[in-house]
């Protein structure tokens, strides 16, 4: 399989023509701007680059643990300012979904307080828990999980609290109801937090759900095909090929790119080593470029630029 190029090994001409070659960049948050607090080096330098040379830059985060106040406010400290609709997440992406589809009903949700919140802000009525420990007993479980209620969607998503319980009774919802909609928010089975750390994600409760119900969730964050639609008319991309996604993982990040047509960068500055890189066999995961990290920006401009 051929391999991206990193961008520092372009020459000044092709440069030029890479950097000419795109009017977009939707970039990742976490990994590619700061890991989990703290700036990555250079990405500010790189963010003011882009839309110095005119650039439109949008932002798209499997991220929906934390409110939009806190993107604005780490955006901010690198010295960019963004509006709610230049930040793609899976709470507000599921919002729109359910809208297109004139959703009426109560939903169950596992997910966090902010992620819940914005469901609830956008005027749906959410079901959650039971978050009390349960006795041991099958008659008392059943009669706490099973508790008849007219769910219509079940939506899995990062849930720092997610327990058997909550997994029983979403079963019970989908097994009760054929229409009852199952919904990925973040589909990730992993969750890179910084190096050496990495956590369960909630990609591992949607396969679980999707095996006991038999029946395939419909994925709102990194890479659902739903999704797809979604960022393209969010971010008026009418021609995808001109479109530069920057991510720093293969399966969320570049295959999604891959699926929307986009061109596709990865930095290895979060979740993604250069040796899994090059493992990788998976096509939709190839990136066409890469480089350390957004700082590789500020040399590739200076060298596409030098006699200007």
């Amino acid at each position: 399989m051929s391999r991206g190029r990193h961008i520092l090994e372009l020459s000044e001409e092709e440069s030029r023509q890479f950097l000419a070659s795109f009017d977009t960049a939707v970039l990742d948050c976490d990994g590619v701007l700061w890991s989990v607090y703290d700036s990555i080096e250079g990405a500010d330098a790189a963010l003011k680059l882009l839309q110095g040379s005119g650039k439109t830059v949008k932002f798209i985060t499997n991220n929906s643990v934390r409110p939009f106040v806190s993107y604005r406010q780490q955006l901010q400290a690198l010295g960019f300012a963004v509006q709610e609709g230049d930040i793609i997440h899976p709470a507000a992406s599921i919002v729109r979904y359910l809208r297109a589809r004139a959703f009426e009903g109560l939903i169950y949700c596992l997910g966090t307080d902010n992620f819940k919140g914005v469901l609830q802000q956008a005027g749906f009525q959410l079901l959650d828990g039971p978050t009390q420990p349960l006795p041991e007993s099958f008659h008392q479980i059943i009669a706490t999980v099973d508790d008849r209620a007219p769910v219509r969607a079940v939506v899995v998503d990062v849930d720092f609290n997610a327990n058997y319980p909550k997994l029983m009774r979403a079963e019970m919802y989908l097994k009760r109801h054929p229409d009852c909609l199952l919904i990925a928010g973040a589909p990730d089975k992993t969750i890179h937090v910084k190096p050496g750390c990495d956590m369960i994600g909630p990609g591992a409760f949607v396969e679980l759900l999707e095996k006991a119900v038999g029946k395939r969730a419909i994925v709102l964050g990194k890479p659902g095909y739903h999704l797809r639609t979604i960022v393209r008319d969010q971010y008026e991309l009418g021609q995808p090929a001109r479109t530069l996604l920057i991510g720093d993982m293969l399966e969320q990040d570049m295959a999604f790119a891959s699926l929307c047509g986009f061109q596709k960068l990865l930095v290895l500055s979060g979740g993604t080593s250069k040796e899994q890189m090059l493992r990788s066999e998976s096509p939709l995961q190839e990136a066409d470029y890469y480089a350390d990290s957004l700082k590789d920006f500020v040399q590739l401009y200076a060298k596409a630029y030098s006699r200007k």
